[in-house]
């Protein structure tokens, strides 16, 4: 999953040394730097970066202060890691739900720390796949994705409910939305590898397959033990394309070439 970061700091050289260590996490993608107030409240404004590596002092008024701004205007601020060499905003941090408190200068150690706290708490949160259709915002759980479909700039997502919702993006915008246990095997499919049965690499097929169990009912019965329980096989084969075998054979057969 790629995650968004801009840098808020005055000090070029804490900023050049921070971005330098963060090419180290390719999965964090730097969309901005700002070094004063008023840039940091715009640039988290019109960017929305899950992350933003924040300094507390900055030469036009306190780091403190984008929070305040910004915040509100969010069901789901970026997650913020304070950058200071002065441990006083600690408690002001605390208040304000800092997700970290990164000294200066940066230790790789503590960085890692905090990148991994930063995935934890962004996945517990982020169980979810939120996009648009033509009616509304739709919100799907990444455990409910069966497969998604591109169709040019459209989308159809297929449920394990065996409902289908078309979402108004294209296929790489849905992909940096989606966690690791989604994997691309073809230019227009994106699998859940949860629901992986069996893996055909000569005929390039992969079959998901989910189980459903649904009690029948009759008119006259009550729940107990002699109800029928029947199973409901969902099992859809999805194309591997040439491209994507490696990957395929790396992600699910753990085979290198």
């Amino acid at each position: 999953m790629q995650y968004t970061y801009i840098i808020i700091e005055d000090h070029t050289k804490t900023c050049i040394e921070l971005e330098q260590q963060l090419k180290n996490h390719p999965e964090f993608h730097c969309k901005g730097h700002s070094k004063s107030v008023s840039d940091g409240i715009t640039q988290i404004m019109q960017l929305k970066p899950n992350l933003v590596f924040l300094d507390v002092e900055l030469p036009d008024g306190n780091g403190f202060e984008i929070l305040k701004e910004t915040t509100p205007f969010f069901n789901e601020p970026p997650f913020i890691i304070i950058l200071s060499d002065n441990e006083k905003y600690i408690r002001k941090a605390i208040n304000y739900d800092v997700l970290f408190y990164l000294d200066k200068p940066v230790i790789e150690s503590k960085l890692i720390l905090a990148l991994n706290k930063f995935k934890k708490r962004f996945c517990e949160l982020k169980n979810h796949l939120t996009v648009k259709d033509k009616y509304a915002h739709q919100i799907i759980r990444h455990n409910d994705i069966l497969y998604i479909q591109s169709d040019a700039s459209y989308c159809h997502i297929h449920r394990i409910n065996d409902k289908i919702i078309t979402a108004t993006k294209p296929m790489k915008e849905i992909a940096k939305l989606l966690p690791r246990i989604f994997l691309r095997v073809h230019k227009s499919y994106i699998i859940n590898i949860n629901f992986v049965e069996k893996i055909n690499t000569t005929n390039k097929i992969i079959t998901l397959r989910h189980r459903q169990g649904l009690f029948e009912i009759t008119e006259n019965s009550k729940v107990r033990l002699d109800e029928t329980f029947t199973i409901k096989d969902t099992i859809v084969e999805i194309p591997i394309g040439d491209l994507f075998l490696d990957a395929v054979r790396i992600h699910l057969l753990n085979q290198h070439n």
